[in-house]
């Protein structure tokens, strides 16, 4: 089986005589290539110290960690080489306007100031998106319709034309968010969020978003447990829980090297500033960066992941997925293996290992088609599971992902380190869990006083 050698996207040439952007608060170079920006990257809450050191490493400076993201100063390649290789990121924006602000009208004269033109053509087509952070507005959806009225006001004052608005698909997006004195706009660099890695067709029930698992796997893979385990080869990876493979796919892209942005599109691609030829050079730099992962997985074994579920559909796309993500050779050569299991069948294939899963919840936990209501099926479940990694899992540690707080109820286990984290708008925690060796007491059946 070949190796995967993703094709370039397309590309077409730059426009001539590309004037660079000018912002309106503080002034740039001449060169976007040489300028730094103020930048802003969302993040699921409670991985932004994970960004903030994942960004780093790319090169952003002056990193300042905020509720649900990062403000950073970065060139604009660094940028654009950060939106194409984030795992945590959710969206990447080059700031274009920061200023003191008090009303609607000020509002929208600060927006038209912008200098758009210098950012996208008449033939794209836009949208605007606001957080009000506290700011006292009648309407947000006004607020937002005088943004994109300021932006269509500036191209007509230059060209006689505007662009056309596009809410589904648009060619560029300007996001932003006001407060009770100030406005700031930035310029989209990802598109659709980057968290759509583009390997996923279906979703599972549930389903958990790729940049959360991949910092599942962040926080995971520095435990000093897995430190310990690096020493020993092949290291065991376990997900008895794994629906369509999204923890098991984010893991396998960290191990082998596999770009996030590696097969979709950025809005960065439609900017005016954007040099095709970057574009070029990154897809070929990912191309062989996730080969030679391939390579050294293949020629030193020297992880294996175990991942399983009890529901055959999400199996079937399991597989699926992680094939379409380039991982196929691995599956061929059994070093990534999916089976339809009961999780509580599921033994560790070694003695020892790494628990790496987001337990179900809700409707996931009647996978079986139990007539009980959910809150005792997941009862059920838990306490069952907890009891199978006391008397099987010895010398193994998991890190369960739920949103249960109390989970050392829950499964009978007392977690070492809880890591918070929010799943959307639901608080959560990342569990780990030591599973010592030795022999536990069994369970206490709770008795009510008489």
């Amino acid at each position: 089986m070949p190796k995967p050698n993703f094709p370039r996207r397309p590309a077409s040439p730059p426009p001539a005589n590309r004037p660079s952007p000018v912002l309106p608060v503080k002034p740039v170079a001449n060169s976007t290539k040489q300028s730094t920006f103020t930048c802003f990257a969302s993040c699921p809450r409670g991985l932004e110290e994970a960004l903030s050191r994942e960004l780093q490493t790319m090169g952003a400076s002056e990193c300042k960690a905020v509720p649900g993201g990062l403000h950073f100063k970065a060139s604009w390649r660094q940028a654009i080489r950060m939106t194409y290789w984030s795992r945590l990121a959710g969206r990447i924006g080059l700031q274009v306007l920061k200023s003191p602000c008090n009303s609607d009208d000020e509002f929208y004269a600060l927006a038209k100031q912008v200098d758009w033109h210098n950012w996208f053509k008449l033939s794209h087509t836009f949208r605007v998106d606001l957080n009000n952070l506290g700011a006292d507005v009648n309407s947000l959806r006004f607020t937002q319709l005088r943004l994109k009225d300021a932006i269509c006001d500036h191209f007509i004052e230059r060209f006689d034309e505007r662009p056309n608005v596009s809410v589904d698909k648009p060619d560029v997006r300007v996001f932003g968010a006001i407060s009770p004195n100030e406005v700031v706009l930035y310029v989209d660099l990802a598109g659709e969020n980057l968290f759509k890695r583009g390997w996923r067709l279906e979703h599972g029930q549930a389903p958990l978003k790729e940049n959360l698992a991949a910092g599942l796997w962040a926080i995971a893979s520095q435990g000093v447990a897995h430190q310990a385990l690096l020493q020993e080869t092949p290291v065991h990876y376990l997900d008895p829980f794994c629906g369509s493979g999204t923890v098991v796919i984010e893991a396998l892209s960290a191990l082998c090297n596999r770009a996030p942005g590696l097969e979709r599109r950025f809005a960065f691609e439609n900017l005016k500033v954007y040099d095709p030829a970057l574009g070029d050079e990154m897809q070929d730099d990912a191309n062989k960066r996730f080969n030679q992962g391939l390579d050294e997985a293949l020629g030193k074994k020297h992880f294996q992941w175990h991942a399983s579920d009890i529901t055959e559909l999400l199996v079937t796309m399991a597989v699926e997925n992680c094939q379409r993500a380039g991982f196929g050779e691995l599956i061929d050569a059994g070093l990534v293996q999916f089976h339809q299991r009961d999780a509580l069948t599921v033994m560790p294939p070694a003695p020892t290992g790494i628990v790496l899963s987001n337990p179900p919840y809700g409707e996931r936990v009647r996978a079986k088609g139990a007539d009980v209501p959910e809150d005792e099926a997941y009862t059920r479940l838990f306490k069952a599971y907890g009891d199978l990694l006391k008397h099987h899992y010895a010398g193994w540690t998991a890190f369960l992902f739920s949103g249960d707080l109390d989970i050392k109820h829950s499964l009978g286990l007392s977690p070492k380190r809880k890591a918070p984290l929010y799943n959307g708008t639901i608080e959560c925690r990342l569990f780990e869990i030591p599973l010592t060796r030795g022999v536990y007491r069994p369970r206490a059946e709770s008795t009510d006083p008489a």
